[in-house]
């Protein structure tokens, strides 16, 4: 991918991963979606998480570049509703057993593959 460097539009490309699992698809726990998002450099990303188990209280976002290992980004615990850090900030809403990342100010070192993890 080159450098877009004087240009005035920059996509990115943010994909929610899957951790290889022994279930089925429609037996996961917890998906996410959408399958990839391309935003606008400085615009807002979302992906979103949803989870089937009502026993998990702990939820961990990962961050993840080619050919590297997954780098923790931000967690939440089942009784928060928010939790910021820096431009990184999930919302969480445990009756509908959904949680979403919100990137502020979308940077190019954001285009990555994303995974949600629950315990």
């Amino acid at each position: 991918m080159g450098k877009l460097l004087g240009a005035s539009l920059l996509i990115l490309w943010l994909q929610p991963g899957w951790v290889n699992s022994q279930q089925k698809d429609d037996e996961r726990q917890v998906k996410q979606n959408p399958p990839s998002l391309q935003v606008q450099e400085r615009g807002i990303s979302v992906l979103n998480c949803d989870y089937t188990n009502n026993l998990f209280d702990y939820f961990l976002w990962f961050k993840q570049y080619p050919a590297k290992g997954p780098a923790f980004l931000i967690s939440i615990i089942s009784t928060e509703n928010k939790k910021e850090d820096g431009r990184f900030t999930v919302f969480s809403d445990k009756s509908a057993k959904h949680l979403s990342l919100h990137i502020e100010s979308s940077q190019p070192e954001d285009s990555a593959l994303y995974f949600c993890a629950a315990r």
